[in-house]
């Protein structure tokens, strides 16, 4: 059975790559066929963006007449502008929605992380961020479950954070980057995913009142090492 990691690596290299194993895969990972489907759409777009039809030569013995390249020029130069416009816009637009799909799905993977409110011991919670060289401080809240789990083919921490405003889930995304926060909305969850100064870090609850602050004082209690 092909696992995840192997799923988009070569999906990664071939979004529109279809056997036997790839065709059972999606069939059995939701995050997965939408990660495809999302490859396959943005490698779409920026295919059309990118077909732009020259205009037909003249012959050289009908010049044309003064001025008469200008109206041909500009049609070609927004054609240009279009199509970068359109492929810019895929290459930030997907990348952000994907992030927000694949922390929920992780999220809806993991149904039973959020059922306990009983806290851990700290030395629960150092034993799945030390190896990340992080530590948590008292201010994000009591932590109600702590494990390493594989997020995008990668070992992550994730964490439940029983606050007063109900209980978060925290992703440590050190493997992804961004450049501004990620807000979303989606299947009955709210969430947000920081720039951090490793990676990226998700937030995620249902119902939460003011996720933003709440985000940002787990973000704080973050002591995020070398």
């Amino acid at each position: 059975m092909m696992t995840c990691l192997e799923f988009r690596r070569r999906i990664g290299a071939e979004p529109f790559a279809a056997d036997a194993a790839i065709e059972a895969h999606r069939r059995e990972c939701v995050s997965c066929a939408r990660h495809q489907d999302e490859l396959r759409a943005m490698d779409g777009l920026i295919q059309r963006a990118l077909e732009i039809n020259p205009p037909p030569r003249e012959s050289a013995a009908a010049p044309a007449p003064p001025r008469a390249w200008r109206p041909r020029f500009f049609a070609i130069a927004a054609s240009l502008v279009a199509g970068v416009a359109v492929a810019l816009i895929v290459l930030v637009a997907v990348p952000r929605a994907a992030i927000a799909r694949e922390v929920v799905n992780h999220v809806l993977h993991e149904p039973d992380a959020t059922g306990g409110a009983a806290s851990l011991p700290p030395a629960a919670v150092a034993a799945v961020l030390d190896p990340s060289g992080m530590r948590l401080g008292h201010g994000a809240g009591a932590v109600s479950f702590a494990e390493s789990c594989v997020f995008d083919g990668q070992v992550v921490p994730h964490l439940v954070v029983q606050r007063p405003e109900g209980p978060v889930t925290v992703l440590v995304l050190a493997h992804r980057s961004i450049s501004r926060p990620i807000r979303f909305a989606e299947q009955g969850y709210v969430g947000v995913v920081l720039p951090a100064p490793r990676g990226a870090i998700a937030v995620v609850g249902q119902d939460v009142a003011d996720l933003d602050a709440v985000a940002q004082q787990v973000f704080d209690a973050v002591e995020w090492g070398k």
